[in-house]
C-alpha cells in the first residue's frame, strides 16, 4: 500500500512539474512575441523617422536649389539690363544739347546784330556831310572796315550752329535711333510682353539676358533659346537654336525695315505645325512653374 501511494504521489508531482514547465515555455513564448513585436514597432518607427528626416532634407535642398536658381536669374538680368532699354533717353538728352546749342547761337547772332546797330551813325554822318568829298570818303573807310569784324563774328556764329546742325539729323529720326520694339507671346500663358533694345544693344545682343529677363517675367524655368521662335519677314515662325548671330541677325532687319519684331514661347503643337519634329527640341516645350514650392 504504501508503495502505491509513493508511486501515486511521485507520478502526481511527475505531471505538477510537467504542468509546470509547460506553463514556464509558454510564459517565455508570449515573453518572446512581446519583445519581437516591440522590436518591430521600435524599427518602424525609426524607418519613419529616417523617411521624414529624408523628405525634410529633400524639400530643403529643393528650397536652396530654387533660391540659387532664381538669385542667379536676378544677377543675369541686372548685369543685362542695358539690353532692355525701354526709354529713348539719348534721343531726348541729344534734343536738350541740340535746343541748348541753337539758343547760343541764337544769342551770338543777336549779340552780332547789337554790334552791328551802333556802328551804323558813322553812315548818316556821311550822307549829311556830302557836300565835303574828303569828309565822305573818310567815313565810307569807317563803313567799309566794319564788315570786316561782323564777318568775324558771324563766321563764328555760323561755327557755333554748324555743331548743333550736325546733329539734328539723329534727332530727326527718333524711331529708327530709339531701338527695337520686340512682342514676345507665351501661349501656354497666354500673355503678351512688350520691351524695347537700344540700338547699341542690338549690336552685340546675345540670347542669354533675353531668356533670363523671360524666364523671371513669365515664372516660368522651362523656357529655352532653342525653341524660342520669332517670325520672319517670309511669315514664317523659325527657332532660335540658342544662337547669338540670327538673333542680332533678325534685330538688325527689324531696325532697317523699322518693323517691330515678333517672338513667341512655343508649344508642341506650334512647333510641330512649323515643321520642327526632333523630339529633344519638343521635349523643350514644356513650362516649369518657378516658385511652385512655395505656393502650395
Amino acid at each position: 500500500m504504501m508503495d502505491r501511494a509513493s508511486e501515486a504521489a511521485a507520478n502526481d508531482l511527475a505531471e505538477v512539474r510537467k504542468l509546470i514547465e509547460g506553463m514556464n515555455a509558454l510564459v517565455n513564448s508570449q515573453i518572446q512575441q512581446q519583445q519581437q513585436q516591440q522590436q518591430a514597432e521600435l524599427q518602424a518607427q525609426q524607418q519613419q523617422h529616417l523617411h521624414l528626416q529624408y523628405s525634410q532634407y529633400l524639400i530643403h535642398d529643393q528650397q536652396q536649389q530654387e533660391t540659387a536658381m532664381m538669385a542667379a536669374t536676378l544677377d543675369t538680368v541686372t548685369e543685362h539690363r542695358q539690353y532692355l532699354n525701354v526709354s529713348p533717353s539719348p534721343s531726348s538728352s541729344l534734343q536738350q544739347t541740340t535746343n541748348a546749342d541753337m539758343d547760343s547761337s541764337q544769342q551770338e547772332q543777336s549779340k552780332s546784330v547789337n554790334d552791328e546797330i551802333p556802328q551804323e551813325p558813322p553812315k548818316e554822318q556821311s550822307s549829311t556831310a556830302t557836300p565835303k568829298p574828303v569828309k565822305t570818303k573818310k567815313a565810307s573807310k569807317n563803313t567799309t572796315s566794319l564788315p570786316s569784324s561782323t564777318r568775324s563774328k558771324t563766321a563764328e556764329t555760323t561755327a557755333t550752329s554748324a555743331a548743333p546742325a550736325t546733329d539734328t539729323p539723329a534727332d530727326s529720326t527718333p524711331s529708327s535711333q530709339a531701338g527695337v520694339i520686340v512682342e514676345v507671346i507665351h501661349l501656354t500663358f497666354n500673355r503678351v510682353l512688350y520691351f524695347q533694345l537700344a540700338v547699341l544693344a542690338t549690336e552685340d545682343a546675345t540670347i542669354e539676358p533675353m531668356i533670363a529677363w523671360l524666364r523671371l517675367s513669365y515664372q516660368d524655368a522651362a523656357i529655352s533659346g532653342m525653341v524660342l521662335q520669332y517670325k520672319g519677314f517670309d511669315g514664317l515662325w523659325k527657332c532660335l537654336l540658342n544662337r547669338d548671330d540670327s538673333l542680332r541677325r533678325i534685330l538688325k532687319q527689324s531696325m532697317k525695315g523699322n518693323t517691330m519684331l515678333q517672338m513667341r514661347v512655343p508649344r508642341e503643337q506650334d512647333l510641330l505645325s512649323s515643321g520642327y519634329t526632333d523630339r529633344r527640341l519638343l521635349a523643350l516645350t514644356k513650362t516649369e512653374c518657378m516658385y511652385s514650392h512655395f505656393r502650395k
